[in-house]
């Protein structure tokens, strides 16, 4: 299956640092989002070496591009809630061709209570 191009013009709902911080997910545990001067970053908090930069591809809808080359891209779409924030985050695989154990499709990111 084809993947349709990006919808060329769009543009994330929220300021890029407004999707920094920290989800969980029931199964795995935390993730961390965090906005550097480049961009946002994603890291994995349990996989130390699983640290994606995340590039803009349409709507709220980022690609992971993971520092270590071997780790299928991934999509991370965002859900917002009616109030305008973060109501989760789902993950797929970039490749539909990806292997069956990058299962980030299974993965419901939800923001962590901010302290």
């Amino acid at each position: 299956m084809q993947r349709k191009p990006a919808a060329a013009n769009s543009k994330p709902s929220l300021p890029p640092e407004k999707y920094a911080g920290v989800y969980n997910d029931a199964w795995y545990g935390p993730i961390t989002i965090r906005a550097e001067k480049a961009g946002l970053v994603i890291s994995f908090d349990r996989t130390p070496g699983m640290i994606g930069d995340l590039q803009h591809w349409q709507y709220d809808t980022f690609k992971a591009h993971w520092r270590q080359h071997t780790i299928e891209d991934a999509f991370v779409t965002f859900s917002l809630n009616a109030d305008g924030n973060i109501d989760s985050a789902k993950m797929q695989a970039v490749s539909p061709l990806a292997d069956f154990s990058f299962d980030y499709q299974d993965l419901l990111l939800k923001p962590a209570p901010r302290k």
